[in-house]
């Protein structure tokens, strides 16, 4: 126990002594870092980072895994309701769909869901999933890389996508700025009115809810983070309208914190509609 905590102490003040040197790592090296990471093979030691249906933390109780997705599909239908967008929806693209826990919710909300991901394994199984739950709608796995976020654009219909969602993907993202990339990246897929549903971890007064630059494999879940107004004026300089935002000081399927979700929307008509 004494060990842990004098292990504990001395990495809080490595992290903490690079924060105020800025000592960062390269955007490139965090880059390699993250897919490397992500490109380990699924298995019960590591399946909490896909979120996969049968790692150890949902094994026993599954129904938390079906949770995640139910619970961002109501906070969907609260902004639709709100926003008057009629549903279902037409096409969404899972940007890090993982094992899947959010395309089986969100599967009956459209009729072609694009999922996409820098691993092959998870994509695999979150088609299947999709198929163990009868969803039917289409699915597209997308395959991309770390480096290279933009190639999605080159397999996914451009200015086309009705929602965009992205859950447990941001705070992984190597750095702010390339979270930067992926809303432009979302701007260019959705429509016209379409609408970006995004979740990211937000920055406290606490040092040590910043961004962390640095040393990837270390801490990938604390790897970026935004203040709350920060994230709302980025969406704004990549051309969004932010709509709302909803904070979950403490997710109740996962062991994390700081969750919050932002509404985006993409001007210009026409709006969500039933296709």
């Amino acid at each position: 126990m004494l060990k842990h905590k004098l292990l504990r102490a001395a990495r809080l003040t490595e992290d903490r002594i690079r924060q105020i040197l800025r000592l960062n790592q390269s955007e490139q090296k965090l880059a390699g870092d993250a897919q490397a990471f992500w490109s380990r093979p699924i298995d019960r030691n590591n399946a909490l980072w896909w979120h996969a249906r049968d790692s150890t933390i949902f094994s026993e109780a599954e129904q938390n895994w079906l949770a995640m997705g139910k619970r961002h599909t109501r906070l969907f239908a609260d902004f639709a309701r709100a926003a008057g967008i009629e549903r279902p929806v037409d096409r969404i693209v899972d940007w890090g769909c993982g094992g899947g826990a959010n395309a089986v919710a969100f599967a009956g909300e459209c009729r072609t869901l694009w999922g996409v991901d820098v691993s092959a394994e998870a994509l695999t199984e979150c088609g299947r999933q999709l198929a163990a739950h009868d969803g039917r709608c289409d699915f597209h796995p997308v395959s991309i890389t770390v480096p290279n976020p933009e190639g999605a654009l080159e397999l996914i219909p451009n200015n086309s996508i009705d929602l965009f969602v992205c859950f447990y993907v941001f705070e992984v993202l190597p750095s702010p700025e390339y979270g930067a990339r992926v809303l432009r990246i979302a701007h260019k897929l959705l429509r016209p009115g379409g609408v970006g549903f995004i979740q990211i971890k937000y920055q406290t007064d606490s040092w040590k809810t910043r961004a962390r630059r640095w040393g990837y494999t270390r801490s990938a879940a604390n790897m970026t983070s935004y203040r709350v107004e920060s994230f709302w004026e980025l969406a704004e300089a990549c051309g969004f309208e932010p709509k709302t935002i909803t904070l979950v000081p403490k997710p109740p399927e996962v062991p994390d914190v700081r969750y919050a979700y932002f509404m985006l929307q993409k001007p210009g008509d026409p709006p969500l509609v039933v296709k």
